[in-house]
């Protein structure tokens, strides 16, 4: 009897043991589902989520559920907390074909996505801070402001006349959530990073110039023209004036951004009398700061400059298919036969400013 008894104790717990061992497997299979299996809808789309702030695990659950990326939130919050995840702010780029938890959260932990911020041919510095507004977390007047701090320009021997000089236009990769501070300091490495390649230093040295003074220089350049083959030519033309004592700079370019206009295609004799540090034909030497942000191309373009006896240009009647190109003269004499061809083509299309 007693050992019925036993064999009976013995098989009862067997029998537990094994339906334990059924039910933690079950138990096992089931959290591996949820935290590895295709828990995310099938039809969802790539997304990308803006986070300014870490937001909770709740928080991040609310976002990923308005964008139809959730079917439980409780799950998604659940395996959030068994990983240990903590949320951080920044711009995720989520691929479609993640399908569970486990590369959803793996995904968020390898950090965020950066933006490639491509800027270029603007006029003011204060359009550059625009298009961080736009384009990056903070608002356009935060990174104005870091810009215009007194501490940073004075570090930088910079000057709200000289601050674009700062800028060289380039595809840089950002975190969407870079603050101004940061922002204004990377381009400080890279304006020096810019500098100490390909012998620009020693270049803009050899023509007495600093680079704050090539990019000025360079900035009218590019204002004259948008065909690269003939920018070289032109920065020749103004180091001829600027190492001359007799000449003045007199480059249209500036006397339209004195005007403060940049819709005139004519200068006229009045504009060429306004009162402005920016007139060169009125006052000797560069300007006191670029007119536009320069070209990679143009400041180059000034650096190896063509070594010419050119002193004027001015540009040519458009060809058809042709870029807008000008006609070079080394005295006043062919100056003022390519000026009236020009100024009678002008008259025909009825351009008078």
């Amino acid at each position: 009897m007693e050992k019925k008894s036993l064999a009976r104790i013995i098989r009862i717990s067997l029998l537990i043991v094994f339906l334990g061992a059924i039910a933690a497997l079950g138990a096992a299979y089931y959290y591996y589902q949820i935290i590895f299996g295709p828990s995310l809808p099938k039809e969802k789309e790539q997304i990308t989520l803006y986070l300014k702030e870490a937001p909770s695990l709740d928080q991040l659950a609310d976002s990923l559920s308005q964008k139809n990326w959730l079917k439980d939130k409780s799950n998604f919050v659940w395996v959030g907390e068994k990983m240990k995840f903590k949320t951080k702010a920044g711009r995720y780029v989520l691929e479609d074909t993640l399908s569970s938890y486990y590369q959803l959260f793996a995904q968020l932990r390898k950090g965020q996505s950066p933006v490639r911020f491509t800027f270029n041919n603007l006029r003011l510095p204060q359009q550059l801070a625009g298009l961080l507004g736009q384009e990056l977390a903070y608002d356009s007047l935060a990174y104005w402001e870091a810009m215009q701090k007194a501490d940073f320009m004075a570090q930088n021997q910079l000057n709200p006349q000289t601050l674009m000089t700062l800028f060289i236009p380039n595809t840089y990769e950002l975190y969407w959530n870079i603050s101004p501070e940061e922002f204004v300091d990377r381009m400080k490495k890279e304006h020096h990073k810019f500098w100490e390649s390909n012998n620009r230093l020693a270049l803009a040295d050899s023509l007495g110039l600093s680079p704050a003074e090539v990019y000025t220089l360079a900035s009218i350049v590019d204002a004259e023209s948008n065909y690269g083959p003939e920018k070289a030519r032109i920065a020749g033309v103004y180091l001829n004036r600027l190492k001359s004592k007799s000449w003045k700079l007199e480059a249209d370019p500036t006397v339209v951004f004195a005007q403060g206009d940049f819709s005139i295609r004519r200068v006229s004799r009045d504009m060429l009398k306004t009162d402005s540090p920016y007139n060169t034909y009125k006052y000797a030497g560069l300007p006191p700061g670029p007119i536009r942000m320069a070209s990679r191309q143009a400041i180059d373009a000034v650096l190896k400059a063509e070594k010419h006896n050119y002193w004027f240009f001015c540009a040519k009647p458009p060809e058809e298919g042709q870029p807008a190109q000008h006609a070079f003269a080394r005295n006043s004499a062919e100056h003022g036969r390519n000026a009236r061809t020009y100024q009678h083509w002008l008259n025909q299309q009825k351009i008078y400013r």
